[in-house]
């Protein structure tokens, strides 16, 4: 990085490339007998809160929320920063959180999210419309435990709702790796940026995955109590569809691994096939090649030169000595 673009702390400055984008707020504002969905930081007494940020490129209209909740400006300036490592830290009054969201629709695609979780509010930051999140909206209307629940319960919908976008996306990876096992075993070749794009997009989901596996931990644990008793078992299962989809990307990473291997000995084996070939050619023509001098030499006295079928015999010889070499070769079977 330059010295010129070098960003003080608590630098609100917006790092990501959606600039084009204008901050829009959707605050859905519920009970368990009623939701009102407004469009700024203005909290209604006797409601829990999610508010959704979309648009990170008007700093002072998201720096408002400072006046309404505790919130420190490094923690500010994280939000801002759309290259932070994933994270969920325990602050002195809120957990802050940081997810990186890859999923498969169409195309692979992945989105920036970080999170702001106090005793009755959520807060997300967005780059964008967040599709990944489109299964929670229609839950606040349908589903009325999650209106009854803290906002806790809110939490685990939205790390559910990121796990379960995971796991739709190994399960298309794993079927793309399946089809090129099938065409190294079969046909003992691959499609090598297809096969590039696979380990990077496996490496990218475990990167994603098991920082929040190792994190959750320690939320649980909290002595702070963001998590009720409650929610417990939830997030239980939660860590469980962690843990087997971690482990089912180091058993994929492993195989990418294998199937590289694989397909360098295939490789290899037919560049050796190449070689062994053009060897076994180059062998015949040695002798055909020293006769052909021998015979080809400028001597006065050269009587079998003179000889009326000299270079018919001279042929025949050459395509027996080729004909020998290649049974002997045959019979050593040094090729097929």
């Amino acid at each position: 990085m330059k010295f010129k673009d070098y960003f003080t702390p608590k630098s609100m400055i917006y790092t990501g490339e959606h600039t084009n984008i204008q901050t829009t707020i959707k605050h859905y504002q519920y009970n368990s007998k009623e939701l009102i969905i407004t469009n700024d930081f203005t909290k209604l007494d006797g409601f829990k809160h999610y508010i959704q940020v979309i648009g990170l490129t008007e700093v002072d209209r998201i720096m408002a929320l400072k006046e309404l909740f505790p919130i420190e400006p490094l923690i500010l300036e994280d939000v801002f920063n759309v290259t932070q490592r994933i994270k969920i830290d325990d602050r002195k009054e809120y957990i802050f959180a940081v997810f990186h969201v890859n999923y498969y629709k169409e195309t692979i695609k992945e989105e920036y999210m970080s999170l702001l979780f106090f005793k009755d509010t959520i807060i997300t930051f967005h780059e964008r419309e967040p599709e990944c999140l489109e299964a929670l909206y229609p839950l606040f209307e349908s589903y009325s435990e999650l209106r009854e629940r803290g906002t806790d319960f809110l939490f685990y919908q939205i790390l559910d709702i990121i796990t379960d976008r995971h796991i739709d996306l190994m399960e298309y990876n794993q079927l793309l790796t399946e089809q090129i096992e099938e065409e190294i075993l079969e046909y003992k070749s691959v499609d090598q940026e297809e096969f590039y794009q696979m380990r990077k997009s496996l490496l990218k989901l475990k990167s994603n995955v098991t920082p929040i596996l190792n994190q959750i931990d320690k939320i649980l644990s909290s002595q702070k109590g963001y998590i009720s008793a409650e929610q417990l078992p939830y997030f239980d299962d939660l860590k469980d569809h962690l843990s087997r989809l971690d482990e089912r990307l180091n058993e994929a990473r492993e195989l990418m691994r294998h199937l590289l291997d694989l397909h360098i000995n295939n490789q290899s084996n037919k560049m050796n096939e190449i070689m062994k070939t053009l060897t076994l050619f180059s062998a015949i023509f040695i002798p055909l090649s020293f006769l052909t001098g021998f015979f080809g030499m400028n001597f006065v006295h050269f009587d079998v030169l003179s000889y009326e079928h000299a270079v018919l015999i001279f042929v025949l010889a050459c395509f027996l000595l080729a004909a020998g070499m290649i049974y002997l070769f045959k019979r050593m079977n040094w090729f097929k």
